[in-house]
């Protein structure tokens, strides 16, 4: 059976853009066009890849499976078109690119950097979880995230670019705001403020705590760092915070930061992307920029 690679190359700008006519913006055809590229693909594949609601689409499971392939032969097919017409310059679309939330305040100094190199970045927030499943499934051309030195991925590439340490952060009157340093056990008794489960920060947070005997279920589950830190600043507890997430507001005097006295309080700064052999020129180009820029 021979597919047509344009087919598949309609379909995962269907699928990015979630609306037929959208895609068909996109790419100059029709909308009766583009719904007859899908349609023939689907009688190809022999089950639905695509369900129709409102004035969008959702991909089936099927459809999901068959995505990253596509995107694949997208991204293949537009590098080898601009080789052949001796393009030097970029293409216009932008690469996605995923920070986890520890990050997100990175997302302008990322996106200014990379258009220095000729990339333009598109970039979406989530937990470092989801972000990574995002990559695997060709969701995302790469995701920066915070993880411990030792984590590893299956089936993708971890990029080191850099590091933070992790800190207690604390409210101004705080007990232990006026140590330099506190030892894990030293948290004992008090009210715990963590982020969603997923967040790589809050997985390196519990490994230090677990030698202690203290777990996630002493405290508050506040979702994304921005909750937890709002929660510090209430007064409703203390967290374990990256230092660089928290410095703007360590140094306006409304939380205070208070070393920890353990071993496992270095977390890094991770670009997570597809392996070597699968990664556009793009994406290699991000990774190039981000390792050569590391401290």
């Amino acid at each position: 059976m021979r597919i047509n690679p344009e087919h598949l190359v309609t379909f995962s700008v269907v699928a990015e853009l979630g609306s037929v006519s959208r895609a068909g913006q996109a790419l100059n055809l029709s909308q009766p066009a583009v719904s007859g590229q899908l349609r023939a693909l689907q009688e190809q594949f022999g089950q639905p890849l695509y369900v129709r609601h409102g004035r969008g689409v959702a991909l089936t499971e099927a459809g999901e499976r068959l995505l990253p392939h596509a995107q694949a032969i997208a991204r293949n097919l537009a590098e080898v078109a601009g080789q052949i017409s001796g393009a030097r310059q970029r293409p216009a679309a932008a690469l996605r690119v995923g920070l986890s939330f520890a990050l997100s305040e990175q997302a302008s100094a990322l996106v200014r950097r990379a258009r220095t190199a000729g990339l333009h970045l598109r970039i979406v927030a989530r937990p470092a979880g989801t972000l990574i499943e995002e990559v695997r499934a060709g969701r995302l051309g790469a995701a920066l995230i915070v993880t411990s030195p030792q984590r590893a991925v299956e089936d993708l590439d971890l990029h080191r670019v850099g590091e933070d340490q992790l800190r207690l952060v604390t409210p101004p009157g705080h007990p232990l705001a006026g140590l330099g340093y506190v030892a894990p056990h030293a948290l004992r008794g008090e009210t715990l403020l963590w982020s969603a489960r997923g967040s790589g920060v809050r997985r390196q947070a519990e490994r230090l705590l677990d030698g202690v005997g203290l777990s996630a279920s002493q405290g508050l589950e506040l979702g994304s760092l921005w909750g937890v830190l709002a929660g510090v600043r209430a007064g409703d507890g203390v967290a374990i915070m990256p230092a660089g997430f928290v410095a703007r507001d360590v140094q306006a005097g409304v939380v205070v930061s208070v070393g920890l006295e353990a071993p496992a309080v270095t977390v890094t700064h991770t670009l997570v992307t597809a392996p070597a052999a699968l990664l556009s020129a793009e994406v290699r180009a991000l990774a190039e920029l981000l390792v050569a820029a590391r401290p």
